[in-house]
């Protein structure tokens, strides 16, 4: 699809409205960012065990938060502190949802990791537009070990000076760690670093500081490990945040309108901040430079609030505290403007009141745009009479949410900006989840009944998603993470942290609507030019509705050039089977869609040939997988330590990963002969290596070649001499037979010097492709083979079994009775270098085979179904083994049926207290709720 005809149609899917403007006009009316998703994560837990498997459902829809019709494919990358990706996901998208899950067994730190989220479509727009989040990670072989800096003190020095020490604990995160330190020391206007070095198996840092500081972030940088070849490991890092002054508080104000206009009524809004970044409870005073009290003022419980004053244009003001100890803090308010406007909104039940202020005297056009997500709403065109206008707005006709309004002068240029909230009910579905018991026996069956209906209490078709967890445990960082609601409605929309976002939504509380009024005059406030002039809608990626094979195709004689016509491909998938047919464009591109093929790694073969389905010798060559987004770790979000929320989640934790390890096995796994290896998928040809010799000491697989290939590289040989120079090495001879010490060779003398594999500590080697040895004739054609035709290249150094035998396979020419007498009496050290080619095609698979590409693709990310244990038939026995689970049950995508309802059955552990349920549904036309209830589940007497 072209450009501009995307342009068009998003822009009739966004305004609903025809085009019939110029397309300058209508740049003017829509912002870029309108274009972009939104892309919400539900989790199972924010906190987990090193052990434990992460769940999520994810949701993508489009600026009014119905399910996007763009985007069919959505990234999830599990990050760690070193901005390192660990995992990624590759998600199918079906009507903007899917879900997904990250296996945490291969994390072995505790600390904070990020998990985003995005399009390559949402990439056009900026870290704003990545869905972001943490987790606290704790690796159970670490917990119980202490902390990595701990003993933290804090010596003052002089009056200015403070000295920090700390003990260092590198062991934690390596055993048996013994080398020098890296410890980064960062605050507000100071970045340094000192080395630290053991003192009797000690690490201890000392630190000068300057006393007024209210952090410090430690970082602590293990030296990296050196590896075989020529690499290195580079070792994780860990960090803490240390809190040098614990009684300092932040206190900001926030005029309604970015400025406080003198002589006019203010509304302005306030916002204390802690040591830890979170809201704090404060009661105060605004005061002028005399010290007089002008108004007395008190936060919420998120240390918000808002009052009103009349400022002096002459005068400073201040916000005042007092400390327990009676030392006075203050804080100074913006500068008093002498003329100004203010854009002061309010509420009533169906309208939201404009109430415009102005000092200025002049009586020029002012124009008010309302806007939502960056479309416009509303234009209102008015003039001051005697300073103010007043206008109402049905807030039924305002989008549910944010929107913004701003004031424009004259020339068009934004005066000032505010936030408002417009609650829509008719927009928040009525979810109810019911128990069919409201109190069961552990281990006891569960049905609950989901029904979904609008404002009318008609049923609607939704998508609904169910999370089980144990209250106990789990129900404090549950209450603390977004839902549905407090995501697509603020996180959204504000920037910035906002602390337990679900607070405003919560029907109980009384005082939301004050409560959202005060977030956005604060988390929303604005001081700054409204950017109107932005009129570029060129967009850098496009949407990705599948996931795509695509490639160029290179003529026979020049590969650099396109064929003159069209050139047939089909494609060839396993082990997720498909086959393809597709056909190149005039500039030699083509592309297959994946579809439905759920698998990390694809094998694919493609195969050009002509209009009469003859091959052809084109040259194929894939695309370069777009690289992703640069990682955003925040350097404020710090590594959580076990405490009292965390504490009881994590020893039962410790408690089930100890009863469930020796039962849990990898199907994934092959063990052969105490020798472990990973992700080891058995062949025919491999298994008939097995039998004989044993498993392989080194496994290079085709990955790890591909990536290390360099283009100057000509062969397999180049790139095993240059990259692994420890596992394998090479000697250059003039006959084969020379390199195993038999002497000259029968066959022609070779004037180009031959390449012959050895590896360390062995007399010699001999070479197998795909099962099958190699003769010695064969050994000059080696070099060539090319590396995407490799699936692994597999070093035995001492091989079991009979090895003579191979001699006279490997040079039939020569007498076996000659070979044993050369090799003597003393049995020779050899080894084994095993060749595996895709499609186990031998020494065809010397040189790039033309008109076939043969290598591996990602597909979309596995799917894996919630393991709930039934227990409807319980033995005795059963009950040895105990169910500690902290999350009960999680259902990602169940629909609702027509008449507004869904059954979701499931059984309980052995916790015993409530259980918390939450169900968070959405409907096609952006319709969002989320419900929360709880039942409790007791102990079974009859199995004390």
């Amino acid at each position: 699809m072209r450009l501009k005809h995307l342009l068009f149609i998003l822009a009739l899917w966004f305004t609903n409205k025809s085009f019939s403007q110029a397309d300058a006009l209508a740049h003017r009316q829509i912002k870029k960012t309108s274009f972009a998703e939104k892309i919400y994560l539900q989790f199972n837990n924010t906190v987990f065990t090193a052990d434990e498997t992460i769940w999520f459902k994810a949701i993508v829809t489009d600026a009014k938060n119905a399910p996007t019709k763009l985007s069919g494919v959505l990234y999830v990358d599990l990050i760690d502190f070193d901005e390192n990706i660990i995992d990624t996901k590759t998600l199918k998208l079906e009507n903007g949802l899917s879900d997904g899950f990250f296996d945490l067994n291969k994390i072995v730190t505790s600390g904070r990791y990020l998990i985003r989220a995005y399009t390559q479509w949402n990439r056009n727009f900026g870290q704003a537009f990545v869905f972001k989040t943490y987790i606290d990670v704790f690796a159970l072989d670490t917990i119980n070990k202490g902390d990595i800096i701990s003993n933290v003190t804090l010596t003052e020095i002089g009056t200015d000076q403070v000295k920090l020490s700390a003990s260092l604990f590198p062991q934690i995160i390596k055993d048996n760690y013994n080398k020098d330190l890296k410890v980064y020391i960062h605050s507000e206007g100071l970045l340094d670093s000192i080395e630290v070095k053991p003192k009797n198996k000690q690490y201890i840092m000392d630190y000068t500081l300057p006393k007024d500081l209210i952090t410090v972030k430690i970082k602590v940088k293990l030296a990296d490990t050196k590896l075989k070849n020529r690499k290195r490991k580079v070792e994780s890092t860990y960090s803490k945040i240390i809190a040098l002054n614990k009684d300092v508080l932040d206190l900001q104000f926030f005029p309604e309108s970015g400025k406080l206009i003198a002589g006019l009524e203010n509304k302005v809004a306030y916002k204390a901040i802690n040591y830890k970044g979170n809201g704090e409870v404060v009661d105060g005073y605004i005061i002028d430079e005399t010290d007089s009290i002008v108004r007395a003022f008190r936060t919420n419980n998120l240390g918000m609030g808002f009052t009103f004053f009349t400022p002096n244009k002459d005068k400073q003001y201040y916000g005042k505290l007092m400390s327990d100890t009676g030392i006075a803090y203050k804080y100074p308010l913006p500068q008093v403007t002498p003329q100004g406007y203010i854009l002061s909104l309010g509420e009533t039940t169906s309208y939201m009141s404009l109430n415009i202020k102005s000092n200025v005297g002049r009586t020029d056009s002012l124009y008010v745009k309302i806007r939502s997500r960056g479309l416009l709403i509303q234009n209102h065109a008015f003039v001051l009479e005697e300073g103010a206008h007043e206008a109402l707005v049905k807030k039924a006709e305002l989008p549910h949410g944010i929107v913004s309004v701003t004031l424009y002068n004259s020339t068009f240029t934004p005066i000032c900006e505010r936030l408002f909230f417009n609650y829509n009910e008719e927009n928040i579905l009525n979810i109810t989840a019911t128990t069919n018991e409201q109190i069961y026996g552990q281990r006891d069956r569960t049905s609950l009944k989901v029904s979904v209906f609008d404002i009318d209490k008609d049923p609607v078709e939704a998508n609904f998603s169910v999370l089980i967890v144990d209250k106990g445990k789990l129900g404090g960082t549950q209450k603390s993470q977004s839902n549905i609601l407090s995501y697509f409605l603020l996180n959204s929309e504000l920037k910035g942290f906002i602390e337990n976002p679900n607070y405003y939504f919560d029907s109980n509380n009384e005082l939301r609507k004050r409560d959202l009024e005060a977030l956005m005059l604060t988390q929303g406030w604005r001081d700054y030019i409204y950017d109107d002039t932005e009129t570029n809608l060129d967009f850098e990626f496009k949407p990705e509705t599948d996931l795509l094979v695509s490639g160029k195709v290179g003529s026979v004689f020049n590969e650099y050039k396109p064929p003159k016509k069209p050139v047939h491909l089909s494609m060839i998938t396993k082990p997720s089977f498909g086959i393809y047919k597709t056909e190149t464009d005039s500039l030699g591109k083509f592309a297959f869609s994946l579809n439905n093929h759920f698998a990390d790694k694809l094998n694919v073969l493609i195969q050009s040939e002509n209009k009469k389905g003859k091959q052809k010798s084109y040259s194929i060559v894939l695309d370069e997988p777009m690289a992703p987004p640069k990682a955003d770790y925040k350097t404020n979000e710090t590594v959580v330590l076990a405490d009292t929320i965390y504490k009881a989640f994590i020893e039962e934790s410790i408690i089930q990963y100890e009863v469930n390890n020796d039962f849990k096995t990898s199907s994934e796994t092959v063990a052969l002969d105490a020798v472990e290896i990973t992700g080891y998928n058995v062949t025919p040809e491999r298994e008939k290596i097995f039998k004989l010799h044993g498993p392989p000491d080194i496994v290079i697989e085709n990955e790890e070649l591909v990536e290390e290939e360099e283009d100057w590289m000509s062969g397999l040989y180049d790139l095993l001499r240059t990259k692994f120079p420890d596992d394998i090495y090479f000697l250059n001879v003039h006959y084969p037979v020379q390199a195993f010490d038999l002497g000259p060779d029968l066959w022609k003398t070779h004037y180009r010097p031959i390449a012959v594999p050895k590896i360390a500590n062995t007399n010699h080697a001999f070479v197998f492709i795909d099962g099958e040895i190699v003769e010695g004739r064969d050994y000059p054609l080696l070099p060539a083979l090319a590396v995407e035709n490799i699936k692994s290249v597999e070093i035995l150094r001492r091989p079991k079994g009979s090895i003579l035998r191979y001699y006279q396979e490997v040079f039939p020419q020569m007498d076996v009775l000659k070979i044993s007498a050369m090799i003597g009496s003393e049995a020779p050290i050899v080894g084994i270098v095993s060749i595996y080619t895709y499609g186990s095609i031998g020494i065809a698979a010397i040189g790039s085979t033309k008109g076939i590409f043969q290598g591996k693709v990602s597909g979309f990310s596995a799917k894996r179904e919630f393991y709930a244990p039934k227990y409807d038939k319980l033995e005795d026995e059963d009950w040895n083994i105990r169910d500690w689970r902290s999350v009960i049950h999680w259902k990602p995508l169940a629909e609702i049926d027509e008449d507004g309802n869904a059954k979701v059955e499931f059984y309980n552990g052995d916790n015993t207290g409530d259980m918390l349920v939450v169900v968070e549904a959405i409907t096609p036309d952006g319709k969002i709720g989320c419900f929360e209830t709880s039942y409790t589940v007791e102990k079974r007497l009859e199995n004390n």
